[in-house]
């Protein structure tokens, strides 16, 4: 499990959270053999170099892992486009690439965060990434341009950036009704098991129109191979018996 922060012996009594200009943003990994625990305790595995250089924050891991070479390597991304690679899960993360163009926020175009990072079963590599474009363009609103695609042949770039939406926050649910959501981030997918690595699913935390503070998660399908996925789950028919 990868998680931005580390291990700290205060003891708080409430939820609070403390800004990267007191202390910057690290990134680190924890591991369990069953996902109630035990876990290992976290260990920082990159930190941050601020105002410039690294922003250690929105860590998205993928395993290079193939039938043809089972290794044990990690490829990490992060926050303005970094990306490492490392040995095993907790071994050292060695900088690998770092983005070409402005990484800058406020008033850059290309200014994105939460990246999710994936291997297609070509080997070619492919991220999603909450775009800020409309917060430049529109004097601080995050919606509706909220999706971003990146890919590359190789890992190691070069990397292209489309500066084209690839998701929205329009959605439509399958009962018909209509929604303009005001925040959609985080962004992550679901794949077939089948070897194709088919995106089933498009994963992202959501706040509908007006909300300061609820939020939940949005599923919304990809495609059409979900509802084969489904329906082999047994979804959508009466339980036997009942």
């Amino acid at each position: 499990m990868y998680a931005i922060g580390t291990d700290y012996d205060k003891v708080y009594d409430r939820c609070e959270s403390i800004s990267y200009t007191r202390w910057p943003n690290n990134i680190s990994v924890s591991a369990a053999d069953d996902v109630r625990g035990p876990w290992t305790p976290f260990k920082m595995i990159v930190d941050s170099d601020r105002p410039a250089g690294i922003h250690a924050t929105n860590p998205s891991a993928f395993p290079l892992w193939t039938p043809e070479n089972p290794t044990r390597e990690m490829a990490l991304l992060i926050k303005d486009y970094p990306i490492f690679t490392a040995d095993t899960w907790d071994g050292k993360y060695e900088l690998q690439y770092q983005a070409t163009w402005n990484v800058s926020e406020r008033e850059n175009p290309q200014w994105t965060e939460d990246p999710y990072i994936w291997r297609d079963k070509r080997g070619n590599w492919h991220s999603l990434n909450h775009w800020m474009i409309d917060y430049v363009e529109h004097d601080g609103r995050r919606w509706p341009r909220v999706g971003s695609h990146l890919f590359a042949h190789e890992l190691t770039g070069p990397w292209t950036f489309k500066l084209q939406e690839a998701y929205s926050s329009n959605v439509t649910f399958t009962d018909g009704s209509y929604s303009v959501l005001q925040r959609r981030e985080r962004p992550k997918l679901f794949f077939s098991d089948d070897g194709e690595m088919t995106p089933l699913y498009l994963i992202s935390g959501v706040q509908d129109m007006g909300q300061s503070r609820a939020s939940y998660t949005l599923v919304q399908p990809i495609g059409t191979k979900w509802e084969e996925f489904e329906k082999d789950l047994g979804f959508g028919r009466a339980s036997k018996g009942d």
